[in-house]
């Protein structure tokens, strides 16, 4: 499987405040060490690690550099994308980034986009509606999980 990896999964890695997601975390990690699947990330991704505090972004930067993703490019076609969901308020425009995360794995066919941000990405309401919009436009549908989920399939 191609699966897309946004901030939230290696941010959770140094989350002390939510003990069983870190150690959920831990886990997925692990496991993509060994798996079969292929990681993917985008310049969304290193953006947001780039506004963290220095001592972090060493740590996020490292941990998903440690998954060897290859960096998908964004696209005329994902910033249009991205921009239509926040027009049709999929997203709120406050969450920029989480849509043009999901419009390059949309874009590139990404398999699965995966996610810890069960507000706004990883959502059963917020995914059916993004693929609403996406087969209506002739894209095509994306899943979007946590790293449990992965795990568990």
């Amino acid at each position: 499987m191609k699966l897309y990896i946004e901030t939230s999964v290696p941010n959770m890695l140094f989350h002390d405040d939510a003990p069983d997601l870190r150690r959920m975390t831990e886990e997925f990690f692990d496991w993509a060490r060994v798996c079969a699947d292929e990681f993917y990330t985008s310049a969304v991704t290193e953006g947001e690690i780039e506004r963290a505090p220095a001592a972090v972004r060493v740590k996020l930067l490292t941990a998903l550099r440690s998954l060897h993703p290859q960096l998908l490019p964004i696209n005329a076609a994902a910033r249009g994308l991205a921009q239509l969901y926040l027009r049709e308020a999929i997203l709120p425009p406050k969450f920029s980034d989480d849509a043009l995360h999901v419009a390059v794995a949309v874009c590139h066919r990404m398999d699965a986009l995966v996610s810890w941000n069960m507000n706004h990405l990883a959502n059963l309401r917020r995914v059916e509606r993004i693929n609403q919009l996406n087969l209506r436009n002739g894209l095509p549908a994306i899943r979007i999980h946590t790293p449990a989920e992965v795990i568990e399939s």
